[in-house]
């Protein structure tokens, strides 16, 4: 299994070193336009994996050394204003970012699938989308994944469940509309009532990002787990259900723009979205992120 990871940032390093440390490529290539920073990051994890169990190939390279790779993980972007209040504001850079870089990757590797963490990744998934020229079932937005994490975290306090056995998502965009979608939330088969203390963890779920961002200057770990969660289940053929942001083929009447639902995650990518029974106000509120999201991409062009 052959990996790249384009984009060698504070995000970039600690996807390849997650990746490395669980074993799931047998070779992974860094690509960043500072040849230094990618080799430096290369060598580094290469020593940290003689403390795992696992034999993997890490090493910088150029766009060409990234051929043939199963997996690519977008994470290349334009500085993140450590003071950002929206990453619709990285939106132009972004852009104009995987129009440069896409077509190039896709073409030497055009089997692979895409797993884009770029922001904001719903309208950036919908670039790589079109750049690439790939089935929509092989490009993926991180999404709502690392949101609905955060959200399962704070709400696990509270009912003394496990974050692991809620099952709770946060749906449509990565962003300041996204919602939990409250009304489908269980654990262990009982449901999670929708409280308004419960809706209150919704807003200090997204509010944790930022404050991550302003106080160290950028986000990793959280995102770099989510990247690993959808990696394995494409290399274990795991068939997983994760939120991730894919193209909306006719959910709520929405269609030809990429939102987060529940995929189930394997070998090749995506297998198929689920339909949840979303509630009056859930499926306004799925359609408000798409306008929002549709708006972001207008404005790009």
């Amino acid at each position: 299994m052959k990996i790249s990871v384009i984009g060698i940032g504070k995000v970039g390093a600690t996807v390849a070193f997650v990746l490395a440390e669980h074993g799931l490529a047998s070779e992974i290539v860094l690509w960043n336009r500072s040849g230094m920073a990618a080799r430096a990051n290369a060598l580094d994890i290469e020593q940290a994996c003689a403390f795992t169990p696992y034999r993997v190939a890490i090493r910088a390279g150029e766009v060409a050394d990234t051929a043939d790779s199963e997996i690519l993980v977008m994470c290349a972007s334009v500085p993140t204003p450590t003071q950002m209040i929206d990453r619709c504001e990285l939106a132009a850079g972004n852009t104009a970012l995987m129009r440069e870089l896409v077509p190039q990757f896709a073409a030497l590797s055009p089997n692979a699938v895409i797993v884009n963490v770029t922001n904001p990744v719903d309208a950036i998934t919908w670039h790589v989308l079109q750049l690439s020229g790939f089935p929509w079932q092989r490009v993926i937005g991180t999404g709502t994944l690392v949101d609905s994490a955060r959200f399962r975290d704070i709400l696990s306090q509270q009912v003394g469940i496990h974050p692991v056995d809620i099952r709770a998502y946060i749906l449509g965009e990565h962003g300041d509309s996204q919602f939990a979608a409250l009304s489908i939330a269980t654990a262990g088969g009982e449901h999670i009532d929708a409280t308004p203390a419960r809706y209150k963890m919704l807003e200090q779920a997204k509010a944790t990002a930022f404050e991550v961002l302003r106080g160290k200057g950028y986000t990793n770990y959280a995102i770099a787990m989510a990247v690993c969660n959808i990696v394995e289940a494409v290399v274990r053929d795991l068939c997983a259900t994760l939120p991730v942001s894919v193209r909306i083929n006719g959910f709520c009447d929405i269609s030809d723009v990429c939102l987060s639902l529940p995929a189930v995650i394997g070998r090749g990518g995506v297998h198929f979205t689920l339909v949840p029974d979303l509630n009056a106000a859930e499926q306004e509120s799925f359609r408000r992120s798409a306008a929002l999201v549709r708006r972001t991409i207008a404005a790009m062009g």
